[in-house]
């Protein structure tokens, strides 16, 4: 009976082989460096799986299906390449979105990378350094936080908010020297100093909720500057609450002789959506950390910290974030071109078919 059965699943499992083509489990590492061939350009392994898998794969339901979609993502891009879709100024708008974005990830890795390395911020994290009796005196600050813990437990904890209270006491610290001095602009006009010292003194986490100052500031300035423009009331266009998110997401923010479109930021941009100048609510200090992630990067790289290893690793990751969106961009400028606003999925996947069937595609999965 064994043998019957044994046999059975032999003859069963040809029969799903023969079923799937032949198909066999591979890993990443085992496929060559060309996958296939579009037009008689390469479809390299490097861009099919830039992060590679570790586990063993179908060829026929998982590697192929992923070369086809790289390769009708090819297809449509030297589509939109052909009829010059790279040269319009909607994609040039796109582009210069795309790199700003870009650019302000890589500003905020680097910024977090050096920071990491700052003596203070070191000293921060070293909790070797707080004594039994600087933690016991933190204890008594505030006894209800330790509440139900023995002495010994209540220490140890306390050495935990001890080091977050100079970690961020250090950022503070380092953002008054570092900031106090720069000028920082919006659309060309000044933030007074007085309201940056406001806004660091606002983000101080320590002893209140963050406040953004700054991103409050940059309203009322936005505000002002269209009614001076429009010669509109500024009250009428301060109550108008998409009107000022949309002013502060095109405003150019400038420090350190840099430039940068503020809605270009992410977390800029998602802090936007809780904007409400006659209403306000309290809000990460979203720009007072991307003037900080700014003027860190750049001292980051007068001091070469930008070629660390550990950094550069990190940074690979926003330069994949770029083609990316590149990639999209040109889809979305050839699908526009050629469909209508309200089409469906469907009607883009007909477009493709027809790229498909005019091209010349060899797959080397072997």
């Amino acid at each position: 009976m064994r043998t019957f059965v044994s046999m059975l699943t032999i003859f069963l499992t040809t029969l799903a082989t023969v079923a799937q083509g032949g198909d066999k489990m591979v890993t990443i590492a085992e496929l060559g460096d060309v996958l296939a061939k579009v037009n008689g350009k390469p479809v390299l392994k490097a861009d099919v799986y830039p992060g590679g898998l570790p586990m063993k794969v179908s060829v026929e339901q998982s590697v192929k299906p992923r070369v086809g979609k790289h390769i009708d993502r090819m297809l449509v891009i030297q589509a939109a390449v052909a009829e010059r879709l790279d040269k319009t100024k909607a994609y040039r708008k796109g582009m210069r979105a795309i790199e700003q974005q870009a650019a302000l990830a890589e500003n905020a890795l680097l910024a977090r990378h050096y920071e990491s390395k700052l003596p203070a911020t070191i000293a921060a994290r070293n909790r070797s350094t707080i004594t039994d009796a600087e933690a016991a005196a933190f204890v008594k600050k505030d006894n209800k936080l330790y509440r139900g813990k023995t002495r010994r437990e209540a220490v140890e904890l306390a050495r935990g908010h001890i080091s977050r209270d100079r970690y961020l006491g250090a950022g503070i610290d380092w953002m008054n020297k570092n900031l106090g001095n720069r000028e920082v602009t919006i659309n060309g006009k000044a933030i007074p100093p007085a309201t940056i010292a406001a806004a660091i003194d606002a983000a101080d986490r320590r002893y209140w909720m963050p406040d953004s100052l700054l991103l409050k500031a940059a309203g009322e300035m936005v505000v002002t500057q269209e009614a001076k423009a429009t010669r509109k009331n500024s009250k009428t266009i301060r109550e108008d609450t998409d009107r000022v998110r949309a002013l502060i997401a095109a405003a150019e923010i400038e420090v350190a002789g840099n430039s940068f479109t503020l809605g270009n930021d992410q977390a800029v941009s998602s802090a936007l959506s809780q904007l409400d100048l006659t209403k306000m609510s309290r809000i990460q200090p979203v720009v007072l950390e991307l003037v900080k992630n700014i003027v860190m990067a750049e001292m980051a790289r007068a001091e070469g910290v930008d070629e660390d290893e550990a950094y550069r690793q990190q940074a690979a990751h926003a330069a994949s974030f770029r083609t990316h969106r590149q990639t999209q961009l040109l889809i979305k400028l050839y699908r526009e071109k050629h469909l209508d606003a309200g089409a469906q999925n469907a009607a883009f996947e007909t477009l493709v078919a027809a790229l498909r069937d005019q091209a010349r595609i060899e797959y080397l999965l072997d």
